[in-house]
């Protein structure tokens, strides 16, 4: 079994650069296991690639060279363990971070295809929406601020590992939108996931953690051209099916234009 390989196959078996092995001897990171004196080849042993394959892991995620050379001349196996492991830990760290990012991403994308969806739909239409969880302001006077604030909520929730569900929007006055077809918001909202609920310490006395029931939601999208004529289609649709008993009338926005973005009406019908 061949034990050493030169410097431009231990590059090619470790998919690693010969300018990267070049540099990593420089600095006296990884030195060759011997070095030809009449051709001034380097040479590496096979043990090496296991250390060549820490050097890969460790860059991948952000340990800085000098650390890194710090732990591999350390003489003492034990404290060599340990600092593996703290490196374990920072990836096991990076990767809670990235899943949490792909999660977000992946959220985002199904958001808005389903904006986009929503919007070609003229008519009132009926779907099932899980529970949904949700941070919402105590007072009707302080809808207006909801925007911003919420942003702040957004931030402080981390502590809990809250996430947001890229849903907000505001809770409707049931009797006055039956009765003149207006919206008279009474809180504002938005929806979190992922959350330690005995952690709340981040709401101030203006917010409250509620929830939306899972069940079946008569919908209709509209933006600011067309809004008093789809609320009169949800009119005469809550009329045809004889729809009386209504609790919980939700606008939700939805992500289908920069410029002009809509939003989706929804009405809590049963369970």
């Amino acid at each position: 079994m061949k034990n050493f390989f030169s410097i431009g196959e231990t590059a090619k078996i470790n998919r690693i650069s010969i300018q990267a092995l070049r540099h990593y001897d420089k600095i006296g990171l990884l030195k060759p296991s011997f070095i030809n004196e009449d051709s001034g080849y380097r040479y590496y042993s096979v043990d090496q690639f296991i250390i060549i394959d820490i050097i890969k892991l460790a860059l991948n995620f952000g340990v800085p060279l000098k650390d890194l050379k710090e732990t591999l001349l350390t003489e003492n196996i034990l404290e060599f363990s340990e600092k593996i492991k703290k490196y374990n830990e920072l990836m096991e760290e990076k990767i809670h971070l990235l899943l949490k990012a792909k999660r977000r991403f992946s959220k985002a994308s199904q958001v808005v295809e389903y904006s986009l969806n929503a919007v070609q739909k003229q008519k009132p239409y009926q779907r099932m929406i899980e529970e949904r969880l949700i941070v919402k302001l105590k007072n009707q006077e302080d809808v207006q601020n909801f925007e911003v604030n919420s942003r702040l909520v957004e931030l402080s929730s981390q502590e809990t590992h809250m996430e947001f569900d890229f849903e907000s929007g505001y809770i409707i006055d049931g009797a006055t939108f039956l009765g003149d077809m207006e919206e008279n918001f009474t809180s504002a909202y938005m929806v979190v996931t992922n959350g330690e609920l005995s952690k709340q310490s981040f709401l101030s006395q203006d917010y409250v953690i509620d929830h939306f029931p899972k069940g079946e939601y008569v919908c209709i999208t509209y933006n600011k051209h067309n809004k008093q004529e789809r609320f009169q289609l949800m009119k005469l649709y809550l009329i045809d099916n004889n729809i009386r008993n209504i609790n919980t009338i939700i606008v939700t926005e939805l992500f289908d234009d920069f410029a002009d973005q809509s939003n989706e009406l929804q009405i809590y019908l049963h369970s």
